[in-house]
């Protein structure tokens, strides 16, 4: 079974942020941030419970 992701509010946080950080700290582009991570992190094809766990264990491991 191959699906969208839902991200939860916390994924999307924190990948705006670290947007956020590569654009070097530039203030007043939160919102953009936050759209393009919920966009970059929704695109991502799921394929079953396995992947997303695996998925989400090397996220954790990552931060």
């Amino acid at each position: 079974m191959i699906g969208l992701r839902e991200p939860s509010g916390e994924e999307i946080a924190r990948r705006a942020h670290e947007l956020y950080l590569q654009r070097g700290g530039e203030h007043g582009k939160d919102v953009e941030d936050w759209v393009r991570a919920e966009k970059e992190l929704s695109d991502e094809p799921v394929a079953g419970p396995a992947k997303t766990r695996v998925a989400q264990a090397v996220r954790n491991a990552s931060n």
